[in-house]
């Protein structure tokens, strides 16, 4: 009879801790993620990142975004890869309610603090802590409520940016086909290298065929390019090609804040490529013996920036080894 009692007992227990386990699992996952508003790319006016280096903020202008307070121009691709990151933010799961933030790197002194707006009204507000380790999540706060969150995207690689590193790095930019001469000037010598398109010869009339039918159209050959200099030599194809290449789209090492044009002196090089308009590239020498860079200036760019080794080497080289052995068509025939 005792036996038969606490078999009773027991199957009474295990009925109560189903039930409780049953109650409570359907508790966990009643729990409702915080949603955010629909918000398009091209809606967003202003973001604001708040690091505990600093705070950036980016403002729109036009179809522009500019670093404030200097209005500098923002790296369009970091800038939209930000937008995108906004407009498809979403929470997955919740991660913790406990605030013990310091795990997640979303402790004050760590945490990455996004703000985005829509013209007035805040439609973004969350802080961001580290990657999870799916790498395909973030650990997020919303605003300032305590609970962590995973986040769809890996949101730190894309917020994790000084005003530096948003800053569009791009210093000269046009485009190849414009250019029609260039002028390189160093140690006080002008080098003048125009460009120069040749005609090919017109061709031979094909004889017709058996049937009697018209030739077809032969096929139009382009014309030959030649870079000659004022002394009527021509230059190396090849490394003139390389040499606008890389200037055509060229980018900077680093931006030096709180230096003027003005403040610079000693230009070793400088290029003029004359297009649609005259783009100048000036390089001045190096503030130390050991630098790795050279100070530098343009005309599309107020600001100083600096330039590597690698990239000053084809501006600062002798322009003479520009100059090939080609023969031109006049020596040719």
């Amino acid at each position: 009879m005792k036996l038969k009692k606490e078999y009773i007992f027991i199957a009474i227990a295990i009925v109560l801790l189903i039930g409780y386990l049953s109650v409570r699992e359907t508790d966990r996952t009643e729990y409702r993620l915080p949603t955010f508003s629909k918000i398009a790319v091209s809606d967003i006016t202003r973001i604001e990142i708040a690091r505990p280096e600093g705070t950036v903020v980016l403002d729109k202008k036009d179809t522009k975004w500019q670093i404030q307070p200097l209005a500098y121009s923002a790296d369009s691709g970091k800038v939209n890869t930000m937008l995108e990151d906004l407009e498809k933010l979403s929470l997955t799961a919740l991660v913790s309610e406990s605030k013990s933030w310091s795990r997640y790197d979303l402790e004050p002194d760590k945490a990455i603090r996004v703000k985005a707006w829509a013209g007035e009204d805040l439609k973004r507000d969350i802080q961001i802590g580290k990657t999870a380790p799916t790498f395909q999540h973030t650990f997020v706060r919303v605003g300032d409520a305590p609970e962590v969150y995973h986040a769809q995207q890996n949101l730190k690689t894309a917020f994790d940016q000084t005003a530096d590193k948003l800053r569009d790095k791009t210093v000269l930019a046009f485009n190849l086909e414009e250019v029609t001469e260039i002028v390189i000037t160093k140690e006080g010598k002008q080098t003048v290298i125009r460009k120069s398109e040749i005609a090919p010869p017109p061709a031979a009339p094909a004889p017709a065929t058996a049937e009697g039918a018209p030739p077809a159209d032969a096929a139009v050959k382009p014309a030959e390019i030649l870079w000659l200099t004022d002394q009527g030599k021509p230059a190396d194809l090849s490394k003139m090609n390389r040499l606008l290449s890389s200037l055509s789209h060229l980018s900077c090492e680093s931006y030096l804040e709180g230096k003027n044009i003005s403040d610079l002196s000693n230009p070793i090089s400088s290029i003029v490529i004359k297009g649609k308009k005259d783009y100048t590239l000036t390089l001045y020498a190096k503030t130390e013996k050991d630098a790795t860079v050279y100070p530098s200036s343009s005309s599309e760019t107020g600001s100083v920036f600096t330039l590597s080794d690698r990239q000053a080497e084809p501006i600062i080289a002798n322009p003479e080894a520009l100059i090939g052995n080609a023969e031109t068509p006049e020596k040719k025939s």
